[in-house]
């Protein structure tokens, strides 16, 4: 059996165009650094409207592994600049890591 891993896995996703000044942000707020991947959402064309507000298919989404007592201040500097109230309409959550290997934290 390993040790307990004090781990997690920020995942925030928003409009395209974002996740480059979200990751200034969270390393303001203590990350040490992230992925950005670059996505498509699966929403067609014709259904790009959720209540009347037009959605960005394209999305970017930027994974972050943190220790979890710097989970809290980096999930609240993204959502605080960048979340779903604001032009990038950023949503943020977290995974606990159960095993890793190779993240010196």
């Amino acid at each position: 059996m390993s040790e307990e891993v004090n781990q997690s896995l920020i995942v925030y996703i928003s409009d395209y165009g974002y996740a480059y000044e979200a990751m200034k942000e969270a390393k303001n707020a203590g990350a040490k650094g992230g992925t950005i991947l670059h996505g498509k959402s699966s929403l067609s064309s014709e259904k790009s409207k959720f209540f009347g507000i037009k959605l960005h298919t394209e999305k970017d989404m930027l994974l972050i592994v943190c220790t979890d007592t710097e989970k809290d201040n980096i999930m609240s500097a993204l959502i605080k600049k960048y979340g779903i109230t604001t032009k990038a309409r950023g949503l943020c959550f977290s995974l606990k890591i159960s095993d890793s290997n190779g993240f010196n934290l």
